[in-house]
């Protein structure tokens, strides 16, 4: 009996935040790093941020789509990884044109892999971060409803195994 009690209490408990989310969008915005975002958007499969757009401008700039996404100190991290692995083929460009060392032309090689795969990366995590643009907000949206002066109502599970 008691299992099917505290089915019972979540089950309700899903459909008041269900319930809780059906007024129109204007009474259902939040802001999010100083932009107003509809609750209803958040929380739909539609991103908010373009996935692609992400994807594109990392392509053009690696660390770009980061920044894009306000994501300021990944953006770095990606700009200054790419730059440097691609400073390295530069390096061993010049040195392998000067001496002529077979180790120079090797070493430019394994850099070339190096970069291809920061460089996809790069582009991978600007298309999540992008899609995944306000997801934490939503989730905060969704699992907190607002109580009494607008504190957050708090509900317990106990799993007894």
């Amino acid at each position: 009996m008691k299992k099917t009690m505290r089915h019972a209490v979540f089950v309700i408990y899903g459909i008041l935040l269900m319930l809780n989310g059906t007024g129109t969008a204007r009474e259902n915005s939040y802001h999010i790093n100083s932009v107003t975002i509809d609750t209803t958007r958040l929380l739909s499969d539609k991103p908010v941020k373009s996935p692609w757009g992400a994807v594109l401008r990392s392509a053009v700039l690696p660390g770009w789509g980061q920044f894009y996404n306000k994501k300021y100190i990944k953006s770095a991290l990606a700009a200054s990884v790419n730059g440097v692995l691609f400073s390295q083929i530069i390096h061993n460009q010049n040195q392998w044109e000067k001496t002529g060392e077979r180790s120079y032309f090797n070493r430019r090689n394994d850099f070339y892999w190096y970069f291809g795969i920061a460089y996809l990366l790069t582009l991978a995590d600007a298309y999540v971060d992008a899609y995944l643009f306000g997801f934490n907000k939503a989730m905060d949206i969704g699992l907190s409803p607002p109580g009494r002066n607008n504190k957050p109502v708090m509900l317990t599970i106990q799993i007894t195994l």
